[in-house]
This record gives structure tokens, C-alpha cells and sequence, in this order.
């Protein structure tokens, strides 16, 4: 079974209110509230560790804040580095009827030093994992001496010299830069952050298809675009894979993404070509088809949920691949948001 090392450099508390409806400028009352520790490569981490796959979720966690390590779901695969500063707090309010309102909290910055630990410890379950993946989720902190965004060459560089591939789930300034370095196998953008990546406006599936073909001359290995009622779709070099599945209600979408990308990494490598790959000294060939349908049935699954805690695949509705129409419209037209 694939193996994965995830790394959220943002680790986050997450207060879930359930509210009938929100008014703003008024008093509001939930008739439910959760709170957990959260972040993008944790409910990867944590969604894979409920399908039984081998996995380890890196977190670097506020020396002040490891108490509420205790209360989140599966801490035996939680991997923790402590750091200066305290944990951010992102706030979610969800309505009945699904429409979802965030308030996020900006990432703690990191020093030079706690950086340079959150990379050896991550090496270090690449390593002691032999992982088929690594996986860098969510935002990308600055560093405290230069204000700029952490660094990941090193942590992408060794941990390819490792034998991972190396995925990456962002956005923004952060997305661009690191979809065309040539230094991940895998970016998950939804259409509108694949629409900035290239520059123009998406409007068929053909120029989703070409846009992610055009980063994959960069030295990308795979494109896996979320198409909102699209469903979503994996762009190699060589095929393209579409695929969808229908939520049998939205209450959610929040943590969606990370469901739909930890679904397609379950499948992605098969264990036969795990093997074959190991056995001649290459990395195994991908596998998109089951992978996407997975990937899709998982994302949906998530947003009929109240929160991104995700106890059981049982009710997981069936995802279909669909045949690739390059003249095919999307039925929400791509924009360029950066």
C-alpha cells in the first residue's frame, strides 16, 4: 500500500460553528460546535490513516499548544516539532442548506532554526517510511530573519533523492512558483488556480487539458484539477482522465480538497507496480484511472459532512469516469485570480 509523509507547515485549530443561518452584524447562535487540530496535509494524513494506509503527518506545533494534540483523532500518526509561537485559529461557520463562511488566521513564521527541524524530521519519516510520497499541504509560513515564504528546494530535492515523489496542495504566489519549477511530481489546483498558473481563462475541457500539459513541460509529472460540478480531471503527458460523483447533499466543502487528494495518492501506485518500480531501482508508473475515481468519491463524500473529520467510507457515493470531450464547456468558465 502507498505510503505517504505529509508536512503542514500551518497547522491549525479549527472552531466548526453549525448554525441555521448567519446574519451579519447580528448575534448568532450555533446549535453545534467542534474543535480540533486541523490543516491541510493533516486530514490527508488522517483520511488515509482511516483506509489503513501507512502514513505520518509532520506538525510543527507552538511549544505552548501540544496539549491540544491530545483531543484530535488518530495522534498515533502525528509526528510532532516543536516550534516558537502559538497555533493559529481558523474559524468556519456552516449554514444548513451548506453555504460555508471561513476566517482564517495568518501562519506563525518561522525561525531559520525551527525550519531547518521541521525539514530533518520530515526526511527522517521519508526515510524510516521508504515513502512512495511526500505531500507539502496548505500555506506556506515566512520566515522570521527575511519575510520571505519558507524554502522547499532542500526538503523537495532530498526527499526525491529518497525515492518519494513529492506532492504539493497550494495556491497563490506559492502555487505558481513551485507548478513550474520542475522540482514536484503532482500540484492539485482547482480550474481558477490552474487558469493564473498559465495566465488566461479557462473555458472548455481541451484548455484545461492543454494548460496542465503546459506545466508538465516544466517538469511536472502529473495535474490533478478539481472542476467544481465538473467533477475533476488528471492531466499526464500522456492521458487525460475525467471523473465525477454527486455529493447526496452538501453541508460542508470545507476539507473536500484534501479528501478528494487523499484518495487519489490511496490509488495512485498500485502495489504491483509499487514493487516492479522498487525492484528495478525507478519509481513505479502512476495509475490515474481508480485513482481519480477514488479521489472524487472520497472529495464527495466529504462535503456531506459537518466537518472534515471523516469516520467511515461506507456511505461514500460511487464515482464514474467519463469520457474526455476536449469540445466540453465547463460549466463554470475558468478566471485568472493572480
Amino acid at each position: 500500500m502507498n505510503a505517504v509523509v505529509t508536512l503542514t507547515p500551518a497547522p491549525v485549530l479549527d472552531r466548526t460553528y453549525l448554525a441555521e443561518d448567519l446574519t451579519v452584524g447580528k448575534v448568532n447562535r450555533a446549535y453545534e460546535v467542534h474543535e480540533y487540530m486541523s490543516g491541510k496535509g493533516l486530514n490527508v494524513a488522517r483520511t488515509l490513516h482511516l483506509a489503513k494506509h501507512p502514513v505520518s503527518a509532520v506538525l510543527p506545533i507552538g511549544m505552548q499548544d501540544q496539549y491540544l494534540l491530545f483531543s484530535t483523532p488518530f495522534p498515533q500518526i502525528l509526528r510532532i516539532m516543536p516550534v516558537q509561537g502559538r497555533v493559529r485559529v481558523n474559524t468556519t461557520v456552516v449554514e444548513r442548506g451548506g453555504r460555508t463562511t471561513n476566517i482564517n488566521q495568518q501562519a506563525i513564521p518561522f525561525t531559520q532554526e525551527d525550519w531547518h527541524n521541521v525539514v530533518e524530521t520530515t526526511l527522517e519519516q521519508v526515510s524510516d517510511m521508504n515513502a512512495d510520497w511526500l505531500v507539502v499541504s496548505g500555506m506556506h509560513p515566512k520566515m522570521i530573519d527575511t519575510g520571505l515564504p519558507i524554502d522547499l528546494s532542500e526538503l523537495f530535492a532530498r526527499a526525491r533523492d529518497l525515492g518519494a515523489r513529492v506532492g504539493l496542495d497550494t495556491s497563490g504566489p506559492e502555487l505558481k512558483h513551485w507548478g513550474r519549477s520542475g522540482e514536484v511530481n503532482l500540484i492539485k489546483p482547482n480550474a481558477d488556480e490552474l487558469a493564473s498558473l498559465v495566465g488566461h481563462e479557462l473555458h472548455t475541457l481541451g484548455e484545461v487539458i492543454d494548460a496542465g500539459r503546459e506545466l508538465i513541460e516544466t517538469g511536472l509529472e502529473i495535474a490533478l484539477v478539481s472542476l467544481g460540478p465538473d467533477g475533476a480531471i488528471a492531466i499526464t503527458a500522456d492521458e487525460a482522465v475525467w471523473a465525477s460523483a454527486v455529493a447526496p447533499e452538501v453541508i460542508n466543502t470545507t476539507g473536500a480538497g484534501d479528501a478528494f487528494l487523499a484518495g487519489f495518492l490511496s490509488q495512485v501506485v498500485s502495489p504491483e507496480a509499487s514493487a516492479e518500480g522498487h525492484e528495478h531501482g525507478t519509481l513505479p508508473k502512476l495509475s490515474p484511472e481508480a485513482a481519480l475515481t477514488t479521489g472524487c468519491s472520497w472529495g464527495a463524500l466529504a462535503v456531506s459532512l459537518p466537518t472534515t473529520l471523516i469516520s467511515s467510507f461506507g456511505d461514500a457515493p460511487k464515482a464514474v469516469l467519463r469520457e474526455v470531450d476536449p469540445n466540453y464547456t465547463l460549466l463554470e468558465k475558468a478566471t485568472v485570480r493572480y
